[in-house]
């Protein structure tokens, strides 16, 4: 029966369990619900529960009967109530293996259009997709697919479309959208706009990227349809653009940035920083509020994950990399899952760039000298051994398989590109907030570009910063003092007592 206050309830719990001539059972089906619809009396209800259970267990009345909670998570009770319970036991009920999901799933045929259309070979087919794709699944949810199913009237081939539509709650696939190809099709030039000097970096980022546009990555195994959409390892030295790639792929894939959900593993080096990703355990303060991660494709499922430079990041955090890369889903500590077969997952590294023989080059293990088919051999072989030897996880690696791609170090051609992009976006800057026209006499440019361009092996993000103490900041104390809508033209530039001053007339 139905009961709809925490008054009733305690009333009728304690009828049914203390009949006196009758052991009865009580039982309470969708208890994950209490809490979210009555926070407050559901104190009261679980005080009486535990009460007539505490008597039984005393044996002050043996005809007090029990009672059953059915929960879909472990942490759905509130752990005052559960912890350190006597009176308590957790029966975990274990989901439907592939022989149940394929019985199950013949019932549910009729409910498929198309269904009084299929031949023998078409219906086994169809069970067999059914049962393998519903893996994590209750009868209960391939019931809800199949009515969804019905509702929307997809036919028994589309059956991955429509598990996807019930774990995402959309039957829009941006994957599958005439925009996304025709985008990509012009992805090398795009993207070569954005990250500059490595060319062959972005051709096999793109390798990747059109395998998983068309649907095939993973294709060699059986769990294709769940695992993530595709994985990118980008590795190679500091600053000369993974990270900028990674989120210009995402603007390129679905036109924002915000698709991207950015991890810095530098954050996750402690053991308990995992809470972070996947939640507090039951019991913790912010359990109630679930994991960074899970919230995040919850609110995002078509995106590009990117965990930045992942070699920083504790072992444990390596488990859940492990069983996104491998299964594509991710459950917090609320029971809640997240599933990554709509997402593009990226992986930055450093890793490679030291050798562990300090007396030759410096201790580096990649040179600018280095070949790209050298360097690539180089990078790849150091991430081997990081995941095989340092870490003893080699299962890690075979799930990286071929997605790593080699950055190099940028030239001088690329950097002085850099540089110059970076000079006209702080003049855009400089045009769009104060209304102030800069330009930059050549002899300038040449001086300015001298202080900055001293050292390329810090890459695009060390020329950034010498922009910044060279140019952006004298141009600040010339603009502070100038009026809006005037030009401002920078005659010369030179470095006095370690500070550069700028040589500007304005008019």
């Amino acid at each position: 029966s139905r009961i709809d206050t925490p008054e009733e309830f305690v009333r009728i719990h304690k009828a049914v369990t203390t009949i006196p001539t009758l052991r009865l059972l009580f039982l309470v089906d969708y208890a994950s619900h209490l809490y979210e619809a009555r926070p407050f009396g559901l104190t009261e209800v679980l005080i009486e529960a535990h009460h007539s259970a505490q008597q039984a267990l005393d044996r002050t009345d043996t005809n007090v009967g029990p009672t059953v909670w059915l929960i879909d998570r472990p942490g759905d009770l509130p752990a005052w109530f559960t912890s350190g319970n006597d009176t308590l036991r957790e029966v975990f009920v274990e989901l439907p293996n592939l022989e149940d999901r394929h019985v199950f799933a013949k019932t549910l045929l009729p409910l498929f259009c198309n269904h009084g259309d299929l031949d023998d070979d078409g219906i086994s087919s169809f069970l067999e997709q059914f049962a393998l794709q519903a893996d994590s699944m209750t009868l209960v949810g391939m019931r809800k697919v199949a009515e969804l199913a019905e509702a929307e009237s997809i036919p028994t081939n589309d059956i991955a479309d429509a598990i996807r539509m019930d774990r995402l709650g959309t039957r829009r696939n941006p994957w599958k959208s005439e925009i996304m190809r025709a985008r990509v099709t012009r992805a090398e030039e795009i993207l070569s706009k954005r990250v500059k000097g490595q060319k062959r970096a972005i051709e096999k980022s793109l390798d990747i990227l059109v395998r998983s546009i068309v649907g095939l990555s993973g294709s060699q195994t059986s769990s294709r349809h769940s695992r993530p959409r595709g994985v990118l390892f980008l590795a190679g030295p500091t600053g000369v653009g993974k990270t900028e790639l990674a989120k210009a792929i995402t603007e390129l894939l679905f036109g924002e940035d915000t698709a991207c959900h950015r991890f810095d593993m530098s954050e996750f080096m402690e053991e308990n920083s995992i809470n972070r990703m996947i939640g507090a355990p039951p019991g913790y303060p912010g359990h109630e509020h679930g994991g960074q991660l899970v919230n995040a494709m919850h609110k995002k499922p078509f995106s590009v994950v990117l965990f930045d430079e992942v070699e920083k990041a504790h072992p444990r955090i390596l488990d859940m990399f492990l069983q996104i890369l491998d299964e594509g889903r991710l459950t917090d500590s609320r029971g809640s899952t997240a599933y990554f077969s709509e997402a593009l997952i990226i992986f930055t590294s450093n890793i490679g760039m030291i050798s562990k023989d300090h007396t030759q080059n410096l201790g580096m293990n990649i040179l600018p000298g280095d070949t790209y088919a050298e360097l690539e051999g180089k990078l790849i072989e150091a991430v081997r051994n990081h995941f095989r030897l340092e870490l003893h996880r080699p299962e890690l690696y075979n799930r990286l398989g071929q997605n790593i791609v080699a950055f190099e170090f940028i030239s001088g051609s690329v950097a002085y590109e850099i540089f110059l992009a970076i000079i006209e976006r702080v003049k855009g800057a400089v045009r769009a907030e104060h209304a102030v026209e800069v330009i930059i006499e050549e002899g300038a440019l040449g001086e300015i570009r001298d202080l900055c361009l001293t050292d390329w092996f810090e890459g695009g993000r060390g020329i950034a910063n010498r922009i910044e103490t060279h140019f952006i900041n004298p141009l600040s104390r010339e603009i502070f003092r100038l009026q809006p809508e005037r030009e401002l033209t920078v005659l010369s530039a030179q470095e006095i007592n370690g500070r550069t001053v700028l040589n500007c007339r304005e008019r």
